[in-house]
């Protein structure tokens, strides 16, 4: 870090600290000795320090410099200076192409990047790793060999990109096991309301009741000479059942919120993360993380270095009350819940809602009435002779 050790003396002196203060130069090992004034501060504050005391005649002079900079100033016009700086700038170069700072994967439909990645990162290949300790054809077989669906793949590096390229495994078409001796079971007790046959004997007619278990289109069939003969029963049968469903919600519980959110900025340099705050600890769990990426762009190409605003956001819990129009809502959101993940094919034909208080909540019961579908397939266990 380079800073500049100065005195300053003037008729205004105390208008220039005050400046200087307001104006948000900070300026450290701060003394005032016989009317002069002396201060340190970081060399990128010294061009406003300047400015400030040309406005109120304040006389500066410096009386120390110190940081890399300076020492390599004098050097930039000799030729040991710009052979330094080309070395220095060709070592950087190397550095940045001898390593990892972006992989890119080509090829991949249903396997997604990030299973891909993470499968590279236990083979211990990732962002900042170098090239010269990756066995590539070894890492290719453990590739193979950890993820199933893949048929073949392959891994170069241009620069500082690795890109993998691979190929999936092309998998067979579905079997129809319309061959198997089954039977058309009922699954709920119902009244047949529709019927079709797509194989087998039906056993029922619409407007038979049936209950659960029993058999609707069978697949088994005995012909004349007493020979039994087992087929493939399928069809679409809908008919009208009932359903109870009940959900409880209490007057109060504890639930669990978003308390303070802890920001920490970092600097990403081929897979390194630089902190860019001293001191900097993460909350103590349980907490929610986040982070924004935001990659630096070089020439309109994405260069090797990123800013990441990592956020923890600590998970606390709460007693909360809730109101009579609030418990409603709940208790509405569930049943329509209930009804779109385990019924939102069937037709309510009707529903009948009672609700009753408890000491610790409200119970609701609904008493449903669908039209769907009442059966399925199921196979027929054969003893071979």
């Amino acid at each position: 870090m380079a800073t500049i050790a100065f005195s300053a003396e003037g008729e205004q002196l105390t208008a220039f600290r005050d400046a200087l203060r307001t104006r948000h130069y900070p300026c450290t090992a701060q003394q005032i000795r016989g009317g002069v004034f002396y201060a340190q501060t970081k060399a990128h504050n010294w061009y406003g320090i300047r400015t400030a005391a040309a406005e109120f005649q304040i006389t500066l002079t410096i009386l120390r410099k110190r940081g890399l900079r300076f020492r390599l100033y004098p050097y930039r016009k000799r030729v040991c200076g710009i052979a330094f700086g080309l070395l220095c700038g060709f070592a950087f170069l190397y550095w940045c192409e001898s390593r990892i700072h972006s992989i890119e994967i080509y090829g991949n439909t249903t396997v997604s990047d990030t299973e891909i990645l993470s499968q590279l990162a236990l083979l211990g290949i990732s962002c900042g790793i170098p090239y010269r300790d990756i066995d590539f054809t070894a890492a290719e077989q453990q590739m193979r060999l950890r993820i199933s669906d893949l048929e073949w793949i392959a891994m170069r590096h241009t620069g500082g990109r690795l890109v993998v390229d691979l190929r999936e495994e092309t998998k067979p078409p579905a079997m129809l096991h319309d061959h198997i001796p089954t039977n058309y079971v009922a699954t709920v007790s119902a009244q047949i309301t529709e019927l079709h046959v797509l194989g087998g004997h039906a056993q029922v007619k619409v407007g038979d009741a049936v209950r659960e278990g029993d058999v609707i289109i069978t697949g088994v069939q005995e012909d004349l000479n007493g020979v039994t003969r087992f087929y493939h029963a399928d069809g679409l049968v809908r008919g009208v059942y009932e359903y109870d469903f009940e959900c409880f919600q209490p007057y109060c519980e504890e639930i669990t919120v978003s308390g303070k959110t802890d920001t920490a900025p970092f600097l990403d340099a081929f897979g390194l993360r630089i902190p860019l705050s001293v001191g900097f600890t993460p909350p103590p769990e349980p907490f929610i993380y986040t982070e924004i990426t935001k990659p630096l762009e070089l020439f309109g190409r994405r260069a090797p270095f990123a800013f990441v605003q990592c956020r923890y956001t600590r998970k606390e819990t709460a007693v909360t009350a809730y109101s009579p129009a609030e418990l409603d809502a709940l208790l509405a959101e569930q049943a329509a819940r209930f009804e779109q993940n385990f019924h939102k094919n069937d037709k309510i034909v009707s529903k009948q809602i009672v609700t009753s208080e408890t000491d610790l909540g409200i119970l609701l019961k609904i008493h449903y009435i669908f039209e769907g579908v009442v059966g399925e397939t199921r196979e027929i266990f054969v003893k071979l002779s």
